[in-house]
């Protein structure tokens, strides 16, 4: 019997809600009638609510991934486990694994439980695959799936994906087109989820002054309102010609719209690089030695991921406890600035041959 209630539960961060959306669309496909929806932070709110696919939003203020929230969340999983039970669930799913979020399908009376068990919390599930440690996350997302009966043959459709409505592209292209940059442009992610991924700041420095003055390529500086103070730190306080601080400005789903429109994105693994693949751009991500690379590296068909590797990788840290952080200062400015520029060339080079130019004839 194909359910008529399906509840995800993503309470986590925004890089692995963005992981989520290919299988979210694989479910609509799969079940057009049902109610798709899904129960998450404040943080994923907005890329949730652009889905076509979900038809309804449930927000949780409090859980363990919150800010100046997370002695309390115990309590919201017992309020949101009754508070779901009105829902009628059929299917609830928990793509992360562990028991608390287990313990909220259970709670909330969904009749099928699909999850992991590795987590603890698999004697209150119906259904659960073998887990696979290190696997990439869109193919853990595939075998859970299969558990349903959904065979998907290619892994492209699980990739993300995210459709930008005709309103905010205007609207981001307007703002764009009153404050800059103007294309070509660089979409720069100066943050990360945690320390232990972030680039230096004098490496941010040297890359963006390089774009501008070597290649002629003006920079868009993005992220949260908590990381305005990297940009300061990164344009040394200073107005530099060429470059625009746009960190604080966007909600998630302009944020995706202004990387739409910029030639190539480059950041740390974090959410916004996910989200640059969501909507097809170019991405050159700098990956620390925090997790392994086949599991979190974006997916998409333009993705380079650059690495120092080093022997305490993977250390699932949030700060590295070394004075010298070499998995990301060792990852050199003149790396990252030549992937970029090729990032930056190939896409030039493909809208060249989209417009039907032929290189070989000289203009009359």
């Amino acid at each position: 019997m194909n359910p008529r209630t399906i509840l995800l539960i993503q309470l986590d961060h925004l890089g692995d809600a963005i992981l989520s959306t290919g299988m979210i669309r694989v479910l609509r496909h799969r079940y057009p009638e049902a109610s798709m929806e899904v129960l998450t932070g404040e943080w994923n709110r907005d890329l949730f609510a652009a889905m076509d696919e979900v038809d309804r939003v449930h927000v949780s203020r409090l859980n363990r991934f919150s800010r100046g929230g997370r002695f309390g969340w115990p309590a919201a999983v017992f309020w949101w486990g009754w508070r779901l039970r009105r829902r009628r669930i059929d299917l609830g799913i928990d793509v992360r694994g562990e028991f608390p979020l287990a313990l909220i399908l259970w709670l909330a009376g969904a009749r099928r439980r699909l999850g992991w068990a590795a987590g603890g919390g698999g004697f209150l599930l119906t259904d659960s695959p073998t887990f696979v440690p290190n696997r990439p996350e869109t193919e853990s997302r595939r075998a859970l799936l299969v558990e349903l009966g959904i065979t998907v043959d290619r892994a492209e459709e699980l990739w993300p994906s995210l459709r930008l409505s005709e309103t905010v592209k205007m609207d981001v292209q307007r703002r764009l087109d009153h404050e800059g940059p103007r294309r070509p442009f660089v979409a720069v992610h100066v943050s990360a989820g945690t320390t232990a991924k972030q680039w230096p700041v004098e490496h941010w420095r040297t890359l963006v002054g390089r774009l501008i003055v070597e290649q002629g390529i003006e920079v868009a500086l993005v992220g949260s309102r908590a990381d305005r103070h990297l940009a300061r730190s990164i344009l040394e306080g200073k107005d530099w010609p060429g470059v625009w601080d746009w960190t604080g400005r966007l909600n998630v789903v302009e944020l995706a719209a202004l990387l739409d429109r910029a030639e190539a994105v480059v950041g740390a693994d974090s959410g916004p690089v996910h989200l640059a693949t969501a909507v097809g751009r170019p991405v050159v991500v700098l990956q620390s030695g925090t997790n392994t690379r086949e599991q979190w590296q974006p997916r998409g068909r333009r993705v380079t991921v650059l690495r120092h590797p080093t022997a305490c990788s993977p250390c699932h840290r949030e700060r590295c406890p070394m004075a010298d952080h070499p998995c990301m200062r060792q990852l050199r400015p003149d790396e990252v600035f030549a992937a970029v520029v090729e990032a930056v060339a190939k896409v030039v080079e493909t809208d060249r041959s989209t417009m039907g130019v032929n290189h070989d004839c000289p203009v009359a």
